[in-house]
């Protein structure tokens, strides 16, 4: 959002990129500032969200530090990289249309409420469609490695969360540094 209104009327990204440093330097350190940000929020979140429920909840947490200590790093860098491209894709006036056809359907097509294993359920003559077409969703991959990093549930493979996750940070990333490029210098 912020970085979508920056490119609006007021140009103000304009201050940023005549700073005496490539233009792509500033995109990365815009990605590394919002993922320093995911970093903090975790840190401060996830202590609250052990200890903090609805009456008659109760967490059971088995914390696998290694996957916790890798794996939410890599989301935050990911994520912060799609918030590039989508902020240097929409124009501000279509934030809207954003939501509506982008950021909804990532997150309820995310996993954040099932788990991907239990989307083999669903199925046409055989095939999990559901299950496949989800499998395009950043955002699956993350809450299953959640799963992985903080309970002991099914889960997708860690050995498949990983290189997708990295692929699709590197592949938001480069096409973020693109049209980051174009729209300042249009």
């Amino acid at each position: 959002m912020q970085l979508s209104q920056e490119f609006g009327y007021t140009r103000e990204i304009e201050d940023r990129v005549q700073a005496p440093c490539p233009i792509w330097l500033v995109a990365v350190a815009r990605v590394f500032s919002g993922a320093t940000q995911g970093l903090i929020f975790v840190v401060i979140v996830l202590p609250i969200a052990a200890v903090v429920h609805a009456p008659g909840v109760h967490a059971h947490l088995s914390v696998h530090w290694w996957v916790v200590l890798t794996l939410v790093p890599l989301a935050c860098l990911a994520m912060t990289s799609l918030g590039l491209l989508l902020g240097t894709s929409f124009e501000p006036r279509n934030t809207g249309v954003m939501f509506g056809f982008v950021v909804l359907p990532l997150v309820f097509l995310g996993g954040t409420y099932y788990q991907w294993t239990r989307l083999s359920l669903v199925h046409v003559g055989g095939f999990h469609w559901l299950q496949v077409l989800v499998l395009a969703n950043p955002l699956i991959y993350i809450t299953e490695g959640m799963r992985a990093a903080f309970t002991d549930t099914s889960h997708m493979p860690l050995y498949v969360i990983y290189p997708v996750l990295t692929a699709f940070c590197v592949l938001f990333l480069g096409l973020g540094l693109r049209n980051f490029r174009h729209r300042v210098l249009s």
